[in-house]
This record gives C-alpha cells, sequence and structure tokens, in this order.
C-alpha cells in the first residue's frame, strides 16, 4: 500500500499535472473573469517553471557533490538502481538518465577500486515487474567481461528505503567489510539517510548531477526551457521522498 501511495503522491505534486490541471479548469470555467485568473496563474507557473536559474540555484544547494575518501579502495561498490530497463519493441536494454550509476560502478571495479559490484532494485513501477537489477549484471557480464561472482544483486528492492536493507543484507551475508554507495547526486541525500537508518556505514560516490555551473546570460537565466520541468519533477519527487519517509521512518 505504501508502495502505491508513494506513486499517487508523485503524480499529485506533478508540475506537468498541475499545468495540465489549470488547462482543463480553464477550459471548463464559463465566467470569463475566472477563466483570465486561471489562465494568468497557468502563465505564471508555467514561466516558473521552465526558467533555468531558478531550478539550477535549487540543485546547487539540494545536490550532494562531494564524495568520500575518494581515493580508498573498497570491498564492494553498491550501486542504486533507476537507470535501465528493457525496450520491447526493439528487444535490446534501455539506458535512462541516470546510467551514469552503472557506468561509474564498472569505471571503479575496472580501476580497482571496488572488488565487487552490488546492484540494488528490482522493479519500481506498478505495471511493470522487470527486476533492473537482473538486467543490469547480465549487461556487465555478457558485454564488459566483469566476472559473474563479482556481480551480486538485489531484485527484491522498490524504492530507495529498501534499497538499503536488502543492500545490508548482502553486505552481511558476504562479509564485506567495506563499500561505497554509487546514486545521482540529487537522489544521496535521501540514499544517504536511508542507508544511515539502516545501520550500514558507507562512503558516498555521487555521479549524474543535475547542477550545472555556469555564466550569467540570458540563457541560463531568463529563457524557459521545457527541460527545467523534468528538473523540477525530480527535484520535488526527492523532497517529498524524504518528507514521506520520515514520517514512515526510513530516515
Amino acid at each position: 500500500m505504501f508502495f502505491i501511495l508513494s506513486k499517487l503522491l508523485d503524480f499529485l505534486i506533478s508540475p506537468t499535472v498541475l499545468l495540465l490541471l489549470l488547462s482543463i479548469t480553464a477550459l471548463l470555467v464559463k465566467k470569463q473573469a475566472t477563466r483570465k485568473k486561471i489562465i494568468a496563474a497557468f502563465a505564471g507557473l508555467l514561466l516558473f517553471f521552465t526558467n533555468p536559474l531558478i531550478i539550477n540555484q535549487l540543485y546547487g544547494i539540494w545536490e550532494i557533490r562531494n564524495r568520500t575518501e575518494a581515493q580508498k579502495t573498497y570491498d564492494a561498490g553498491i550501486i542504486l538502481s533507476g537507470f535501465m530497463g528493457k525496450d520491447d519493441i526493439y528487444n535490446t536494454l534501455s539506458f535512462g538518465t541516470g546510467a551514469d550509476r552503472l557506468t561509474e560502478g564498472l569505471m571503479l571495479y575496472k580501476k580497482g577500486r571496488i572488488k565487487k559490484i552490488i546492484i540494488s532494485g528490482g522493479s519500481g513501477s506498478l505495471i511493470d515487474d522487470t527486476r533492473e537489477s537482473a538486467l543490469a549484471k547480465d549487461f556487465l557480464v555478457r558485454y564488459c567481461a566483469v566476472p559473474d561472482s563479482a556481480v551480486l544483486i538485489d531484485s527484491i528492492s522498490r524504492n530507495t528505503y529498501e534499497n538499503a536493507v536488502e543492500s545490508k543484507k548482502i553486505v552481511e551475508s558476504e562479509g564485506i567489510k567495506s563499500s561505497v554507495m554509487i546514486t545521482s547526486a540529487w537522489h544521496m541525500r535521501r540514499a544517504q539517510a536511508c542507508f544511515k537508518k539502516v545501520g550500514l556505514n558507507v562512503a558516498v560516490h555521487p555521479i549524474d548531477g543535475m547542477y550545472r555551473e555556469q555564466s550569467y546570460n540570458p540563457a541560463n537565466t531568463i529563457i524557459p526551457d521545457t527541460e527545467n520541468i523534468n528538473r523540477w519533477e525530480v527535484l520535488l519527487h526527492e523532497i517529498a521522498g524524504i518528507l514521506v519517509y520520515k514520517l514512515k521512518g526510513y530516515n
């Protein structure tokens, strides 16, 4: 039930959904004065959510970008899922924007910085039961020459808290003494809190951030870009996740 409710909350706080509801309401409202106010609200929110400067500054505050003990060698690297799936139309693997999590973990393994790779993540969808960690392991073993024995997977977890719970089980069962957790910089705040809650001490290796170093020019400050709506979606999802997890006792 909690999993379903969290997905429903994601839907309700979505800027896209809010803008869509406003546009539909404007079409349905008969009173001209009210319609004008709704259209004005829609235009204002659209400018706000597409503004590049506002969301970038918020990510500058939100993201955790510092890596702990960056040069140390670890027994394992824990890669959190949310970066790939299966494309049934073309019968191939599909990598999302978080694919840097997997490639960074692979590079750390190839450099000898981590001895084993733990991939944590089952299905995070209400309708698709594809186990992401199994897909990722198959990719690493089949196409990246990583030994099967070097990749451990958790195919059960469906959210960040469960990632932490299941990762701890693997770490303890395998006798792993040191580990580094690899996830996106914008996701690290919630992930770190969950790992701390379950008592799994990990170094952090953020990657794939949404904050951008930028010069101040019209393109970076006032010119609207619809890509920023997606950046808002991600940030609000993370903030809501932390608040809900706190109420649930997950962090």
